[in-house]
């Protein structure tokens, strides 16, 4: 149980609001709360992290990335550096998560985002929700690590499947990534090879979850469009943002994103995830 947020476009530096309020729902959370019958403010406490790839002012690319195992309420100088880093780029992608563990244990490999760079392009990828990683393990060929972050599976599917840095591609192994599903597959991604970024939102729910409102209440992943940016945020951020004219991505889908790094400008295509 975590929270997710992805700006892209152009001056991201103006959506500072949105960390702030990623940061305050990541302390508070009252739909967790909600979710979980409980009266008291639920907090994703287990550790934080965010990418960032683009252009700077002056030109530069940048790739970056951090993780922390204090949680992202108390790192005051983390989320400032993510705000400095904003204030640099032009253009670009940025994924931030904050943690709240189901398997693995507070440390800084099981924090999130979670890197993979092997074939020649990065990639970064979030997860809230739980997959199954015994069978993902065993359809990578790979042994079952102790105390290991079941998104670490599903990421090195995902990476797996990947030749390069391609929308229908990326669709392509989130669809066939779905079908783990334990709770939920709410993921963000980013792909990033120097020259081309490409970011996928998904909001998937397993059967049980899907017919439940509060779960689905809680899951659901709201976006907000400016002239130059987008924001995809968790639902919980919006109990602190007076944001009435956010929209929701469908179920069971992936929001798929390719940012033209010269431009600014964004192309979005949405793709099912039902396997049914």
């Amino acid at each position: 149980m975590c929270r997710l947020l992805m700006l892209v476009g152009t001056n991201l530096a103006k959506l500072s609001l949105y960390i702030d309020s990623f940061v305050k729902a990541s302390e508070c959370d009252l739909i967790l709360a909600d979710y979980l019958k409980r009266s008291k403010c639920e907090n994703h406490s287990d550790g934080w992290g965010y990418a960032v790839v683009g252009i700077r002012d002056s030109g530069e690319k940048i790739s970056t990335h951090y993780r922390s195992t204090t949680p992202v309420y108390r790192d005051f100088a983390g989320v400032e550096s993510l705000k400095s880093v904003l204030r640099e780029i032009r253009v670009g992608v940025v994924i931030a998560h904050s943690r709240k563990s189901a398997e693995g244990s507070v440390k800084i490999g099981n924090t999130h985002p979670i890197y993979y760079s092997w074939k020649g392009f990065e990639m970064w990828i979030a997860h809230n929700g739980v997959v199954d990683s015994d069978g993902l393990s065993r359809t990578l060929g790979i042994a079952k690590l102790l105390d290991t972050t079941d998104t670490y599976y599903l990421g090195e599917f995902v990476y797996r499947y990947l030749d390069s840095v391609d929308v229908e591609k990326l669709a392509e192994a989130l669809k066939s990534a779905a079908k783990y599903t334990k709770t939920a597959m709410n993921t963000l991604t980013t792909l990033f090879n120097g020259e081309k970024a490409v970011s996928s939102i998904t909001f998937y729910l397993a059967e049980q979850r899907a017919r439940d409102s509060l779960a689905v209440k809680y899951y659901k992943i709201l976006t907000r469009e400016f002239e130059n940016s987008r924001v995809f945020f968790s639902s919980s951020l919006l109990s602190y943002l007076s944001d009435t004219d956010a929209g929701e991505i469908p179920q069971q889908t992936a929001v798929l994103v390719e940012l033209d790094l010269n431009t600014g400008k964004t192309n979005l295509k949405t793709h099912s995830l039902s396997t049914g």
